[in-house]
């Protein structure tokens, strides 16, 4: 290891010195110090412990000082929940100070790297897209927020592929926060779950009498994208007819209203998403090729979540956090072999199902001090892996009896479970559902998580 790395260290009131023990070339410093530009500080490593207030100054600092690597260090362990903060502020790595072997490695890596632009830059980029609630730690991703960076004040139109789930509306919602009309409009617009005879009158508007229900002007979403952007999901789904109106708007930048026939002038951005191959469908005839082309100008591609698995156990104590304030119950930490369930997992669902599926483990487990295995869904356990379970809408009764108003119980958990699920956790939907008030659905919610 070269002995010209510039290590530092963060002065605290209990500091050991630890890594002047291992014979480092390391200087303590203030971290009040990394406040003013200093050329000493550029590419260096930061040693930082864990204490909560440092969260702040390192988001405070790290604009000042780009090219700062900070690390947190432990003693013994340290809880997921606090290093998921800490890595939201900046922190890249974090190290045992009894793993001198991974100490030292840490140090020739950002020794090796030091002055890497690169680096530096994909760095900054996921602290800044974590701020707009993207989180990830993925190169793949990193790449992405560096198109998204450079696309976002131009005129052209961006297609983005992706798997439902995968986050294309918050990636074009970012490209609308970045963008020079961040101060007008971002109208979204689910193509593929509107009906075919509303969707016209849905982007374009109408005038009063063109149909029987029409009895005043309205606006459509392109008028009130006027000047912003418009986000048009699932835009393989697209009728026809429609696609052949959209292909005037992105070449003429105008349209008119169902029945009139003024033409209206938009200055608009578009943004479209598909989960489909849009390729393959011009090749069945069921989109056109000339608005294909049109759309995929500029193009961006969101990987699965199985393809950056490395990001999982930062979503899966993102979301825990999240939904533990929102129900106000205390913050779990996923132990290391619920870890290695939900990374061994394919994730058909993407993030989206991960966000779901760390909910309901919050809301269904607020008693328990972790998350355990046992606490995972089935679903997305291993079949190996699966606990069997007796089937509680048998009618056998077994030699030994049963309890039954454990059996009771179970079938209320199980149908209060499934309601919530097929509503997408809507309680009041829910509670329809089950033909019970929603105040008796919250409650029964609230019995269950007592007694976990």
């Amino acid at each position: 290891m070269k002995d010209t790395a510039k290590v530092f260290i963060i002065e605290n009131a209990e500091q050991d010195n630890w890594l002047k023990k291992h014979d480092y070339p390391v200087d303590v410093i203030s971290i009040d110090q990394l406040y003013s530009r200093d050329e000493r500080f550029s590419d260096s490593i930061i040693f930082i412990d864990s204490n909560p207030n440092y969260c702040q100054k390192i988001k405070e600092v790290l604009p000042i000082n780009p090219g700062l690597n900070f690390i947190l260090y432990y003693k013994d362990s340290i809880a997921p929940s606090q290093l998921v903060e800490f890595v939201k502020s900046g922190v890249i790595e974090s190290v045992s100070t009894n793993d001198n072997e991974r100490i030292t490695s840490l140090i020739e890596q950002y020794d090796r790297d030091s002055g890497d632009s690169q680096l530096n830059y994909y760095n900054n980029l996921i602290l800044k897209f974590r701020e707009f609630g993207i989180i990830s730690n993925s190169l793949k991703m990193a790449e992405i927020f560096s198109r998204v960076e450079k696309v976002a004040n131009s005129s052209s139109t961006i297609l983005i592929y992706g798997e439902n789930g995968t986050g294309k509306e918050l990636i074009a919602r970012s490209i609308h926060h970045f963008s020079n009309r961040r101060d007008y409009n971002f109208v979204g617009v689910n193509t593929g779950a509107i009906p075919e005879n509303l969707l016209e009158d849905e982007l374009f508007g109408h005038v009063k009498g063109s149909f029987t229900s029409a009895l005043k002007d309205r606006k459509g979403k392109f008028e009130h994208a006027h000047r912003g952007i418009i986000f048009l999901d699932e835009i393989s789904n697209m009728p026809p007819a429609l696609q052949v109106k959209l292909l005037r708007v992105l070449q003429e930048r105008e349209f008119e209203r169902i029945g009139d026939n003024d033409t209206i002038q938009v200055d608009v951005r578009v943004i479209a998403a598909t989960n489909k191959n849009i390729l393959e469908l011009v090749n069945q005839e069921k989109f056109r090729e000339d608005l294909y082309y049109r759309l995929n100008v500029i193009p961006i591609d969101l990987p699965p979540l199985r393809e950056r698995r490395s990001d999982i156990p930062l979503l899966a104590n993102y979301f825990a956090m999240k939904y533990s304030r929102i129900n106000n119950v205390p913050v779990k930490n996923f132990t290391m072999p619920s870890i290695r369930i939900l990374q061994n997992y394919s994730w058909p669902g993407n993030i989206r199902q991960l966000e779901n599926i760390v909910e309901r483990m919050v809301v269904l487990n607020s008693g328990a001090a972790v998350f355990l295995p046992k606490d995972i869904p089935p679903e997305v356990k291993p079949d190996a892996e699966k606990e069997e379970t007796q089937d509680i809408f048998s009618d056998e009764i077994p030699d030994e009896g049963v309890s039954l108003n454990d059996v009771v119980r179970n079938v209320e958990k199980r149908m209060i479970l499934k309601s919530l699920e097929k509503t997408s956790w809507n309680k009041q939907k829910a509670a329809k559902l089950l033909n019970v008030k929603r105040t008796t659905l919250i409650e029964k919610i609230k019995k269950f998580q007592e007694e976990e």
